[in-house]
């Protein structure tokens, strides 16, 4: 009961005596001489050197875990790199710099994982900030590097199982033979020395078909045996062998009054240009002389007429000679201090028609 006679309910005297105790334990904390009366009293406040050592501990492994994520957040930001590589920039300075300082930050982020692996794991039991998860990748990691195999899983095959050794037949060797070796005539001894002749090809002989003509080709026959006969286009084309025989057969038919009609060899054909932008009124005499002052062999010229129309083209039709020159005449810009235009001449893809005879595929 208090002075004034009332009752003290019990929880305030329970709250009493629990102020008594620590306002007690808070005096023999704070006075040297009352701790031995209370040294079987554990005080809250004060901390082991293990404990605090513990701390300290996790709050590097913090500290260090930061540091790793924030290192390999800025190395993954390295992306500007592989664009550079990818443009052909990977020599340039700033590219360099780049490398330079992106393998700088995999040392130190492999310096941290190596002082996170020296450390360990968190001591704290109920530590919630979970250490040991990078810590037991790295470890997964290296440990799948370092193993080796091993016989531990092997396992003894029964002999009714086992594979039967067979044994190995020796192939007889097969011989190699070229069967056509009879048919090719190769010296490769003389090859480099021997040079082929080659063949020239004569001028075609193209004679009218008549009524008698089986007895003049008797005749060229017996004469010439060597000579070939074919008709082509309504022609019959005798083939010789040597330009002397050519000539032979073709007196021959001059003394017998035969109509034929000369073929010309590729070499002795003249090449065909056409000359554009040139005055319709141009002189054709006047042209040759100026070509053949550039030392050009002039064979022909002929202006190009449009036959519907009855009027001339601006385009001259040049034949020149196959000399050592020929072809310069490609080269050709300017004449009478006009510009023009050289091209090959191309041939309509009809029949030609001679107009002296008024027959096909031949020209007088």
């Amino acid at each position: 009961m208090n002075k004034e006679g009332s009752k003290v309910s019990p929880s305030t005297s329970a709250e009493r005596n629990d102020n008594w105790y620590y306002r007690s334990d808070s005096i023999s904390l704070s006075r040297p001489e009352s701790a031995s009366s209370h040294s079987s009293i554990t005080p809250y406040e004060v901390k082991s050197p293990t404990n605090t050592a513990t701390k300290i501990k996790c709050i590097e492994i913090s500290r260090t875990e930061r540091e790793i994520s924030r290192k390999r957040e800025v190395i993954q930001s390295f992306d500007e790199i592989e664009v550079m590589h990818s443009d052909g920039l990977g020599n340039t300075p700033q590219c360099i710099q780049e490398m330079i300082k992106k393998r700088q930050l995999e040392e130190e982020l492999e310096t941290l994982e190596d002082r996170l692996l020296t450390i360990g794991i968190c001591p704290l039991m109920d530590c919630q900030k979970l250490h040991t998860a990078l810590i037991n990748t790295m470890d997964t990691d290296k440990q799948v590097r370092s193993i080796s195999p091993t016989d531990d899983d092997f396992k003894t095959v029964p002999a009714r199982k086992a594979a039967k050794i067979m044994k190995s037949t020796e192939l007889p060797e097969i011989s190699i033979s070229n069967k056509f070796k009879d048919l090719m005539e190769i010296d490769t001894d003389n090859n480099n020395s021997k040079t082929e002749e080659t063949k020239i090809q004569m001028p075609a002989i193209n004679l009218k078909i008549d009524a008698n003509y089986n007895l003049t080709l008797q005749e060229i026959n017996r004469l010439y045996p060597d000579t070939q006969n074919k008709l082509v286009k309504g022609f019959i084309s005798i083939q010789a062998t040597s330009n002397d025989h050519r000539n032979s057969i073709i007196e021959y038919l001059k003394n017998n009054n035969k109509e034929f009609v000369l073929s010309e060899a590729y070499a002795d054909r003249p090449l065909k240009v056409v000359i554009k932008d040139l005055p319709v009124e141009q002189n054709k005499e006047e042209l040759k002389q100026i070509l053949e002052e550039l030392n050009f062999k002039i064979v022909r010229i002929s202006q190009l007429k449009n036959y519907r129309l009855k009027t001339y083209h601006p385009i001259f039709l040049i034949e020149v000679a196959k000399t050592n020159n020929h072809l310069n005449i490609y080269n050709l810009k300017t004449i009478k201090h006009l510009q023009v235009k050289v091209e090959t001449y191309r041939k309509k893809n009809r029949a030609i028609i001679c107009y002296k005879c008024n027959r096909f595929f031949h020209t007088a």
